[in-house]
């Protein structure tokens, strides 16, 4: 099962889908002359991403990702800085061709903004999140340390008869069977 990935001026060359994603992504970068380090995908003709650097684990094979005999673009994923707050946004996808189309590069713009949008929607929810257990936490704490401490232990008190007849059944030391005892019928 093999598919087509276009590069730089009208070059193009086949890979086999048939493998893991991590191997492709590998065997593209090196056939590109592309670093290691960076962050890469795949896109269809029409700018829809395929999302192969978001894929955990990397044993996933890419045929689950990639139609056999498409063909496909190299794009670069530009994040932030490193040790900034913008180091894991995502700022462009960036296709690896000498002049890529116009509705190519609008369509990855927009696919870029969506996947931000998503990522800041979910670092909010995360944010969220961890305030709620940070401020439970804070008010079990509170409880716990406004609690009275007692020099000696307390002992629960006896509960209060609620009818005339159990008292009376309880100080002359009769016991009632049935739905009101401990024992069985």
């Amino acid at each position: 099962m093999f598919a087509h990935i276009k590069h730089g001026d009208n070059q193009q060359f086949m890979i086999n889908i048939n493998c893991c994603v991590f191997l492709l992504l590998d065997y593209i970068r090196s056939k590109l002359g592309l670093a290691k380090t960076d962050t890469i995908d795949l896109c269809d003709e029409a700018g829809t991403l395929k999302l192969l650097f978001l894929v955990k684990p990397f044993e996933e094979y890419a045929t689950k990702f990639l139609t056999a005999r498409n063909s496909y673009y190299v794009c670069r994923v530009k994040h932030g800085a490193l040790g900034t707050r913008l180091q894991n946004a995502y700022l462009a996808f960036v296709p690896v061709l000498k002049t890529p189309t116009l509705e190519l590069t609008d369509a990855l713009r927009k696919e870029c903004n969506m996947l931000e949008k998503s990522r800041l929607k979910t670092v909010k929810m995360q944010e969220t999140s961890q305030k709620v257990t940070s401020a439970e936490s804070s008010m079990k704490l509170s409880t716990i340390s406004q609690a009275p401490q007692f020099p000696f232990p307390v002992l629960p008190l006896p509960l209060p008869a609620t009818t005339h007849t159990s008292t009376q059944a309880l100080e002359s030391g009769e016991r009632k069977k049935g739905r009101d005892s401990c024992q069985g019928p």
